[in-house]
């Protein structure tokens, strides 16, 4: 009987020293992965500040080779849309004196509708 309790706890303390390694060799290696995953972000972090460092030095390489004798448009600001017609612009002035006139008018009548 004696022997057979023994067996057992022998049994427990070496499934359980099997166990404590098993965990141990998982903890390394779970610490070896985060290590390399670490080292990749740095290597890609690298990656990214290096191709933004490439094309930075391309936009100035290609600005210091433009020629300086660029061709410019008449305007330093382009228009927007197409160009508008003379009677467009004729109609618009004729709308916003209308309109001009018609503010004045409701103003003239609130001026009088206020008793002095």
């Amino acid at each position: 009987m004696r022997l057979s309790k023994l067996s057992s706890s022998t049994k427990v303390t070496d499934e359980q020293k099997r166990l404590s390694k098993e965990q141990a060799g998982l903890v390394r290696r779970e610490q070896e992965l985060k290590k390399a995953l670490l080292l990749e972000a740095k290597k890609e972090q690298e990656r990214k500040k290096e191709q933004e460092r490439k094309k930075v030095k391309l936009n100035v390489a290609a600005v210091a080779h433009a020629p300086f004798s660029m061709p410019r448009s008449k305007s330093s600001y382009p228009q927007k849309g197409k160009p508008r017609l003379a009677r467009e612009v004729q109609n618009d002035k004729v709308k916003f004196l209308f309109l001009c006139i018609v503010f004045v008018a409701i103003l003239v009548m609130l001026w009088r509708a206020i008793p002095s």
